[in-house]
């Protein structure tokens, strides 16, 4: 029971901190797109290029409702999208002009938070929290991950 209690605490303080971090520091960026626009947007980001096959199984979205953001993603040169030269049925997405403003914004406000309140913690901490982080990603996927 203490350990559920102790997670379930760390949880709520998490929720906390992020909803303060978006408020206070993202909400300028949240305004413009809606949270599954910003979903496929970061992957186009992470990935990119990346096909829209890719976007629509890893959200488990159809490729009807892909092909919706990313039309209205596009039409506001958040995305770009073009046909891959080495396959023409599959359909490359990058980022737009706006779309790596975008990001640019993003880097710069969480490169101002790191350096505002991560840097409150030393290298041997920020050190756990990640490996606290990929053991519980490990455990809730199955999956190895060291990002």
């Amino acid at each position: 029971m203490e350990q559920a209690d102790n997670i379930k605490k760390a949880i709520s303080i998490f929720n906390k901190v992020n909803d303060y971090l978006m408020k206070t520091y993202f909400s300028s960026l949240i305004n413009d797109i809606t949270p599954k626009q910003f979903n496929v947007l970061r992957s186009v980001y992470d990935m990119q290029p990346v096909n829209v096959q890719t976007i629509a199984k890893k959200y488990n979205l159809s490729m009807s409702s892909v092909s919706q953001l990313i039309t209205k993603l596009e039409k506001e040169s958040y995305l770009h999208r073009e046909l891959n030269p080495e396959n023409r049925r599959e359909i490359l997405l990058t980022l737009g002009p706006k779309g790596q403003e975008y990001f640019d914004e993003y880097e710069r406000i969480d490169q101002f938070i790191i350096e505002r309140y991560y840097s409150h913690f030393s290298m041997e901490e920020t050190q756990q929290l990640k490996e606290i982080a990929n053991k519980l990603y490990r455990v809730v996927t199955g999956e190895n991950s060291d990002k």
